[in-house]
């Protein structure tokens, strides 16, 4: 099956989210600002449904949702992730259903009120999915994307950009807009699009290190032992100006919330 997705999104790339350390470290990311989630119940209405949370990871949407639902089903390709999403707040909730497999082809259970992905869906096969989502969805349902788990405005961002482009694996990488980008290529028809109010998040400076091993382009299996040590230690020092006396890193957050209609 030919692709339909940028070349930075092929399937090589996406199979690293199976490696034990990416799932090991995802939970470092920082969050979703907690306005995030207000959004996504305000979009279901009085009638809260069911969700399908798609390319799930260690399920930080599903978790955060499932006391306000009537359920939701947890997917993602790696078994890792969601052995580590079992460990974490919520995750052995009666009301969470997690699905190992990948979404283009494992079984699921609709209708759903409402599908959710993360940055996932870069590494999804749109011209399956996008098909697949509306067939599941009730007739108001929605497919709603969030993304938002970096800092904005951060003073140190150029000099990490820069030790980021050197150090990457991912060769192929190009900036691009991916909701325009799914909606120029007819798999969305959009609704809404929100960024939430930027919050305040602090954590220690060595967990925001570890949390960009949790991204597929600095997976310490392909870095290599060498070059991950170096990393570290090159972006700590960059870092270290900007922490406070406890080792502690602050930075804004935010996330935009699009939603709309899958088409076929």
């Amino acid at each position: 099956m030919e692709t339909t997705r940028p070349r930075q999104y092929w399937d090589d790339y996406a199979s690293r989210f199976k490696n034990r350390s990416l799932a090991e470290t995802y939970k470092l990311r920082p969050p979703y600002p907690d306005e995030t989630y207000k959004i996504l119940l305000s979009l279901l209405g009085e009638s809260p449904g069911r969700i399908l949370d798609v390319g799930c990871g260690p399920g930080k949407i599903a978790r955060a949702l499932v006391d306000h639902v009537n359920g939701i089903d947890a997917v993602d390709f790696s078994e890792e992730m969601i052995r580590v999403g079992k460990s974490l707040v919520n995750g052995d909730h009666p009301n969470l259903r997690w699905i190992n497999g990948p979404v283009e082809t494992v079984q699921l259970y609709p209708p759903y009120s409402m599908v959710t992905a993360g940055a996932s869906i870069h590494w999804m096969e749109w011209s399956v999915v996008f098909p697949r989502f509306k067939e599941m969805l009730t007739t108001d349902g929605c497919l709603v994307i969030i993304d938002g788990d970096r800092p904005i405005g951060a003073p140190w961002y150029d000099a990490e950009l820069s030790l980021i482009r050197k150090y990457s694996t991912s060769r192929h990488y190009e900036q691009i807009d991916l909701i325009q980008e799914l909606v120029d290529r007819g798999h969305l028809y959009l609704i809404g699009d929100k960024l939430t109010t930027p919050v305040s998040f602090s954590q220690p400076l060595r967990d925001y290190v570890q949390s960009f091993h949790s991204r597929q382009s600095m997976s310490k299996e392909h870095m290599g032992a060498e070059n991950v040590r170096t990393f570290d230690t090159e972006l700590s020092h960059i870092l270290s100006d900007f922490a406070n006396d406890d080792g502690h890193l602050s930075f804004q957050l935010e996330a935009r919330i699009t939603w709309g209609k899958p088409l076929t």
